[in-house]
């Protein structure tokens, strides 16, 4: 390994039981950067210490910062990448040469890198029904429209909320919000539908939606959990190809990786070792 240690950290609450220390790990052994990554818990509402945290650990390498501090990450750092404006949050930050603190958000092309998993899928010009419309939801919707989805539909408890997030997006020419049950299986049918909602976090949760209620070709879960979740193997079960969020998780991981060092400083393999690490970590019991 060369150079001094440098440090990198998820900011975030909760973050006990994360994934990203084991797989980030992994990952600088096999680069041979000599850095540690550490989880750090920053409760909610503490906008002080999420800032000197972000700053601190930019200042020896960089980070990432999860819910509930996107947002206003986003509102923190003195330059913000486009998709970090464009989604109004930020995941991932560093500093750049001049010593400003700079974030961008690598779930939007997570997310899309994760849907080429499912073999078959074309998002250009298809139609996505997307649950929820919190933070995460944001992430999902910026890449459909990068993607060149014909219809966005997006239903969420409170509709309101849902209009909002299309109104603050501009996603009005693809984008509509759509009540609930979003129609049986001779009314309503799409492409791919993604579960942006924490539904399937807790063992007793309802499933987020019925695959009874629409004719859809592939499912995408954003919760992810051993062996899938509850809801992925429901797809499954109804002969439906689905894929929960653990290959989001490490796939934006790895293009975070690449704002840190560069894209010319990932190995081939380099997402094989962290897969295998998140994996690890689940048989362990990691739950985030």
């Amino acid at each position: 390994m060369t150079g001094g240690l440098s440090r990198y950290g998820l900011l975030g609450d909760p973050v006990a039981h994360s994934l990203s220390p084991s797989m980030y790990r992994a990952a600088f052994v096999q680069l041979g950067i000599n850095a540690s990554y550490e989880a750090v818990r920053v409760p909610g509402g503490d906008l002080d210490r999420l800032v000197r945290e972000m700053r601190d650990l930019a200042a020896s390498g960089g980070g990432n910062v999860t819910v509930p501090h996107k947002e206003d990450a986003a509102r923190i750092v003195d330059v913000v990448r486009p998709y970090a404006k464009r989604t109004g949050a930020c995941n991932c930050f560093w500093l750049d040469d001049s010593g400003r603190l700079v974030g961008d958000n690598t779930d939007v092309g997570g997310f899309l890198h994760a849907t080429r998993d499912l073999n078959g899928l074309d998002l250009d010009g298809a139609k996505v029904l997307l649950l929820g419309a919190g933070g995460a939801a944001r992430a999902v919707a910026v890449a459909c429209e990068l993607a060149g989805v014909r219809r966005l539909d997006i239903h969420n408890r409170t509709a309101e909320r849902a209009e909002r997030l299309i109104e603050e997006l501009g996603l009005e020419k693809i984008a509509r919000t759509v009540a609930a049950p979003p129609g049986s299986a001779t009314t309503y049918d799409c492409d791919l539908v993604v579960n942006s909602t924490s539904l399937g976090l807790e063992p007793f949760d309802l499933l987020p939606l019925s695959f009874g209620d629409v004719r859809v070709r592939f499912a995408f879960d954003l919760v992810y959990g051993r062996g899938g979740t509850e809801w992925t193997r429901a797809a499954e079960f109804a002969g439906v190809p689905a894929r929960d969020g653990l290959s989001m998780l490490v796939r934006q991981a790895v293009l975070s990786l690449e704002r840190w060092f560069g894209v010319e400083s990932i190995q081939e393999g380099t997402t094989d070792t962290m897969w295998a690490a998140a994996r690890d970590g689940l048989n362990l019991g990691s739950a985030g």
